[in-house]
């Protein structure tokens, strides 16, 4: 296969007002110095709003990075498809969810295109709000 899907987590998440951030890294096999983070972030800290804010050959382990978790195995072609569903799921807004859910809605969007196994988004979304 030509990449790796997995989701980057960003701090600890030790306190449930401070979650840790997850971002899905788009990346190739062995290469563990650059690839593609796709990840919204807040635009708006008083109205809780985020905007889709993709990070494209950027350091895959940067200082806030805690861990990764690979999902899957990517074609060329699979890659290309998978960043067009990830762009399209729309980013949190008024205060109704987070990165955190916004990585569920995408995984569920992914798991219905069968991008990813079955039952990944329900497995991410017991994960909401736990620490890293």
């Amino acid at each position: 296969m030509a990449y790796n899907l997995s989701i980057e987590v960003f701090g600890s998440g030790d306190s449930p007002t401070h979650r840790s951030h997850w971002g899905f890294m788009i990346n190739k096999p062995g290469n563990l110095e650059f690839g593609d983070l796709l990840q919204v972030e807040v635009i708006d800290s008083d109205r809780l709003w985020y905007g889709f804010a993709p990070r494209y050959a950027t350091k895959i382990i940067d200082k806030a990075a805690v861990g990764m978790c690979k999902l899957t195995d990517l074609t060329s072609q699979q890659r290309h498809d998978v960043i067009k569903i990830i762009e399209k799921v729309p980013a949190p807004k008024n205060s109704i969810g987070l990165c955190q859910d916004w990585i569920f809605d995408a995984l569920l969007s992914l798991e219905i295109e069968e991008f990813v196994p079955s039952g990944t988004s329900a497995f991410w979304k017991g994960m909401i709000g736990r620490p890293a």
